[in-house]
């Protein structure tokens, strides 16, 4: 989960990099749409996850892992889909956390298709 966590702060931070490097409108805006949602899913995951269960020790200046940060907007969301998709097929995992995770996961099917316009 905490990878997860790493994988959509680096795109959030990759978002942010090609929107301040854009001299188009256009483009500097649909960036801004990509990162809408990713700071409250973050937060619920560290809250509904880690903070439920006692494991605050976790969270570290990592957090942020500038290896994960990729400009290719598309790759990252498929990575990022493909993760939330190993982890809804953990068994262990509670319906509100599954429920969360595939929320995520919806939100990122409308968000590839937004970075294949970008």
């Amino acid at each position: 989960m905490y990878e997860l966590m790493q994988h959509l702060i680096a795109f959030k931070y990759a978002c942010k990099i090609n929107h301040w490097s854009t001299d188009k409108y256009s483009p500097h805006l649909l960036y801004d749409r990509l990162t809408e949602d990713l700071d409250t899913w973050i937060d619920n995951i560290a809250e509904c996850y880690f903070m439920a269960m006692d494991n605050k020790k976790v969270f570290k200046p990592d957090l942020l892992n500038p290896k994960l940060v990729d400009k290719d907007l598309v790759k990252m969301c498929e990575n990022i889909i493909s993760r939330l998709e190993e982890l809804l097929n953990d068994d262990e995992l509670n319906e509100g956390m599954t429920s969360q995770l595939s929320a995520i996961e919806e939100g990122f099917l409308g968000k590839i298709a937004l970075a294949k316009l970008a």
